[in-house]
């Protein structure tokens, strides 16, 4: 993982954000950033423009920051010779040489005719919330409904706009069978396999929080904007996602709650005779030391005050490197306080970390096992 606080220089960031969109499959954006690395390195026409966030840590994520907005002016329809070369609005990603370098002094130009846009543009936190991560959320839910058979108030940290706090109402299917209610307008087609699968019990979800920093408020034309400017303009499925997403979004309430994480968690208490269920995905990495232990101290004193009528889960899906497969780099894993009577969690003690799958960096396919006890990693 990247050392967030290094300061490691635009043309550097740029190079690596150009490796990450090859391995995640963007070939716009790993040739966008390959061109805005080598032309920063080299002075060119970006250097001028990018100036006031030269220096900038990486843990900022500039460059990501710099192509949400670029992408942002496409969908407002302000840069008509970029959209060109962006799929997502009906354009043809370049395929030779020459269309790459096209593409990239379209964006370059969309940049700088928008320069007065960019401080406010790129002061914007990076916001992804795919919600292909709710293919392991929807499996994490049932299993904890088997395990404690009651009614779930889940608060998610670093939630974005909470799009995976929906998890219960997508349909979900897999080679020989599905789940989730028939109808949803989010289909996740193909996205579970492993043995065993996660048990046929039906979450009762009567509240969603959804904690962030910056929230985003999907049910409004801001909040869908600023959150689709983010998805790579060559990755057209995670776009039907994300649209299949808002429509669901729209039928089942959300909270939106702008707090600190560990604030927020210093405040929850268990709820009498339901579930209290804390969930991040792919939040833990971008803190640092310091916070992921305050947060865990948190979530150890929020343990301790559950009941077996009152019961406290800590669900997580986060990175970790796996001896058995260097390619699935990101696991579901739950805390349960008090241990649970019911289900397979049952044969594990409180507070046990428990491992019930593996995933990809976007959330699936999503790999069932027996659970079985893990190492935590603060």
């Amino acid at each position: 993982m990247t050392d967030v606080d290094v300061r490691s220089g635009l043309a550097v960031q740029f190079a690596r954000q150009a490796r990450d969109c090859a391995d995640i499959g963007s070939q716009v954006y790993a040739d966008l950033c390959r061109a805005a690395s080598l032309g920063l390195a080299a002075g060119g026409r970006l250097a001028a423009l990018l100036e006031p966030w030269r220096d900038e840590r990486d843990g900022e994520l500039v460059p990501l920051r710099v192509l949400a907005a670029a992408h942002r002016l496409v969908l407002e329809r302000e840069a008509p010779a970029l959209a060109l070369w962006f799929p997502s609005v009906g354009g043809s990603a370049p395929d030779d040489a020459a269309g790459r370098s096209a593409c990239f002094d379209a964006w370059c130009a969309a940049l700088e005719s928008h320069a007065d846009r960019l401080p406010a543009l790129l002061s914007v936190i990076p916001q992804t919330n795919d919600p292909g991560r709710s293919a392991a959320f929807a499996g994490a839910l049932a299993h904890l409904a088997a395990a404690y058979p009651r009614p779930m108030h889940v608060h998610e940290l670093g939630a974005s706009a909470g799009l995976n706090l929906l998890a219960d109402h997508v349909r979900v299917t897999w080679l020989g069978g599905a789940r989730g209610p028939q109808g949803s307008p989010l289909v996740l087609e193909d996205v579970w396999t492993g043995d065993p699968l996660p048990p046929d019990a039906e979450a009762d979800v009567v509240e969603r929080v959804a904690v962030d920093l910056s929230p985003v408020d999907v049910t409004t034309t801001e909040g869908r904007l600023h959150l689709t400017s983010f998805v790579w303009p060559d990755q057209l499925a995670r776009f039907e996602r994300l649209r299949a997403a808002y429509e669901l979004a729209q039928q089942v309430p959300i909270t939106l709650v702008a707090d600190d994480l560990v604030h927020h968690l210093r405040g929850l208490r268990p709820v009498d005779r339901a579930l209290l269920v804390v969930a991040h995905s792919t939040t833990w990495i971008y803190l640092d030391a310091d916070v992921r232990a305050e947060a865990e101290m948190c979530l150890q004193a929020l343990g301790s005050r559950a009941t077996p009528t009152s019961p406290v889960v800590h669900l997580r899906r986060e990175p970790r490197a796996l001896a058995d497969d260097s390619t699935t780099d990101f696991e579901v894993v739950v805390r349960c306080w008090p241990a649970p009577e019911l289900g397979p969690l049952s044969a594990f003690g409180t507070g046990t970390p428990v491992r019930l799958a593996r995933t990809s960096a976007h959330g699936f396919p999503v790999v069932w096992h027996e659970p079985g006890a893990v190492e935590l990693q603060v």
